[in-house]
């Protein structure tokens, strides 16, 4: 706390320091000198605030327009992503798909999920991947669901 202390009253010291000699300046040699003083401190400024900005810090700037790279998905897009179109030795892909088909199912139609069609074939069956058309077909078919509907 005491080092607190001496930091603050060494920073009022040395600003009044500058004041007094800039006032000084002014006075024995005029306007010029005051000029000359701010040009210093704008200088100074610059050289001291300039290279901590430009330092990383850590947020990735891409999004903004006219960036270089590609922007990346959302996580829950990329993960739907990485689930109807997932690399050859992803095997728990297949299953997590099929869990959250019959999440949404579920939430979509509360009072059972449909009997018949592409949903309830898939519901039914072991998690297997997809096709783009099936995968189309399967999200149709839970768009369809109304929860107001009873089977």
């Amino acid at each position: 706390m005491a080092e607190l202390r001496t930091a603050g009253r060494r920073v009022w010291v040395l600003a009044g320091a500058a004041v007094v000699l800039v006032v000084v300046l002014v006075a024995t040699r005029g306007l010029v000198a005051l000029l000359a003083a701010a040009t210093v401190c704008v200088i100074a400024a610059y050289v001291l605030g300039l290279p901590p900005l430009l330092r990383p810090d850590g947020i990735d700037w891409d999004w903004r327009p006219g960036g270089t790279t590609e922007l990346r998905p959302e996580p829950g897009i990329a993960a739907l992503s990485r689930l109807l179109a997932p690399s050859p030795g992803d095997t728990e892909a297949p299953a997590q798909l099929h869990r959250l088909v019959a999440a949404l199912a579920a939430d979509r139609a509360p009072h059972g999920a449909p009997r018949e069609g592409p949903l309830a074939t898939y519901l039914a069956g072991p998690p297997r991947r997809l096709s783009p058309a099936e995968a189309a077909t399967i999200i149709t078919a839970l768009e369809d669901l109304s929860p107001e509907e009873t089977p």
